[in-house]
């Protein structure tokens, strides 16, 4: 008797969960993708500050000029 209730009781509440997660998983994805875009406009803009940081022979080596490293590090951090 014991273990019908237990079957019952877990029955009841695995038809919720599902339900639960996808609401959650709904209203997380826009809160997820903010965080991932932040994360990639800072990638973004810590990589602009490093080229900005290379010497000129260094950029020479990667076929880069300095007006090219300009015009890339002058960008607002949310263009790609």
């Amino acid at each position: 008797m014991r273990s019908t209730e237990a079957t019952r009781s877990t029955g009841s509440s695995t038809t919720a969960t599902p339900v639960i997660a996808r609401v959650l998983a709904v209203g997380v994805r826009p809160l997820w993708m903010a965080v991932e875009h932040a994360f990639g406009a800072y990638e973004r803009w810590r990589q602009r500050q490093a080229l900005g940081r290379l010497d000129d022979h260094l950029l020479k080596d990667i076929g880069l000029s300095r007006a090219d490293v300009d015009a890339e590090t002058r960008k607002p951090f949310w263009k790609e």
